[in-house]
């Protein structure tokens, strides 16, 4: 209300403090997730690591109701499985 004009009732809005700090600390997991996944295009991990990552962001974004991750990641999981072969 006090930045938009209007009470919002969104479902993110309606959390409760306690599920709103939990789903803000699944965010910043994912947030930091993300940042380790761009450094496989510079070889700081491997193919396997970046799986990892990708298959454990994949699990935040389901536990945060986020679908439209999943093109993206999966993009991601193909070229980092083609840049090894597999």
């Amino acid at each position: 209300m006090q930045n938009y004009g209007f009470h919002c009732m969104c479902t993110c809005c309606t959390l409760s403090d306690e599920e709103s700090k939990t789903s803000d600390v699944r965010l910043s997991n994912m947030n930091d997730l993300y940042k380790r996944l761009r450094t496989w295009g510079r070889g700081a991990i491997d193919g396997p690591e970046a799986i990892r990552l990708v298959k454990r962001i994949w699990a935040i974004g389901e536990e945060e109701g986020y679908t439209s991750e999943r093109g993206r990641l999966a993009a991601d999981a193909v070229l980092v499985a083609a840049a090894h072969a597999e």
